[in-house]
């Protein structure tokens, strides 16, 4: 009997020894399942939901959410601050401005200045006599009278709003014309045509041009004499005194003021 004790009771022990290995290697296994889960996971990202999809990047947490539901939530301006009558009276006011500013503050300083610093220049070079405007130094005037110097001829009649020559060529029927007419007219003065200079047969590119050049005058000399009764070489004083030379000596030609030129000889006849 008790040998067969002793048997069951290896037996026994046996079968526990048994079922501890069976639990060991089921809990082995258990470990290496759970390490080949993680290691998969690694390998193998889980895909995003809907959820995670539909989640902007960027965005914050329900907090940030709210500030910018918050931020989107600010009321814009009322319409009246922005009303069209006020936008219409700012621009009023900036065009007052700019109108007093550019067109009576400006045009006043610049004539103040300019009246103070040339005065003659400013006032249009006046040219008066016994205080009476007589004409610009400017601008040519016409003089028919023989006891008078003639200036160039001008198809504008020396007006200073249509100033501009003719432009006509030395073909033109009407330049031959006047040239023909202008020569002749010296010619009965005792002057021949070869003497004549071609300015004095010809206008200036403005048409305005109150000079003639010293040639011109002295050819005028005989019949201003005549008509005057000055003596020739007193006339020919006044064209010396009268003439204005080159610009800087080196530009442009001597020429003569024809203006100022027959304001002497009025002087002298009304001197007697």
């Amino acid at each position: 009997m008790a040998r067969e004790n002793e048997e069951d009771k290896q037996e026994k022990e046996l079968e526990e020894e048994e079922k501890e290995v069976e639990k060991g290697e089921k809990e082995m296994s258990e470990e290496e399942g759970e390490v080949d889960e993680v290691k998969g996971e690694e390998e193998h990202p889980p895909e995003e939901t809907d959820e995670t999809c539909k989640e902007e990047p960027g965005e914050g947490g329900p907090e940030e959410k709210e500030d910018k539901e918050d931020e989107a939530e600010v009321p814009l301006p009322e319409t009246d601050e922005l009303s069209t009558s006020r936008m219409f009276t700012t621009g009023g006011r900036i065009l007052l401005i700019s109108i007093l500013l550019t067109s009576v503050l400006y045009v006043l300083a610049t004539t103040g200045i300019g009246n103070l610093a040339w005065p003659g220049s400013a006032q249009g070079n006046l040219v008066k006599l016994e205080g009476e405007v007589v004409g610009s130094k400017l601008i040519g005037q016409s003089f028919s009278s023989d006891k008078y110097f003639h200036p160039r001829p001008s198809s504008k009649n020396y007006d200073g709003m249509d100033s501009g020559s003719a432009n006509l060529s030395l073909e033109n029927e009407k330049l031959t014309r006047r040239a023909t007419e202008i020569l002749e007219k010296l010619k009965e003065d005792g002057v021949s045509p070869e003497e004549v200079p071609v300015s004095f047969v010809t206008e200036s590119g403005s048409a305005l041009d109150p000079h003639i050049v010293p040639e011109s005058a002295y050819l005028q000399v005989p019949r201003v004499s005549e008509a005057t009764g000055i003596d020739p070489e007193r006339l020919k004083e006044l064209i010396d005194e009268n003439t204005q030379g080159k610009f800087l000596g080196l530009y442009g030609l001597e020429r003569v003021k024809v203006l100022a030129l027959n304001i002497e000889i009025e002087k002298i006849l009304e001197s007697g």
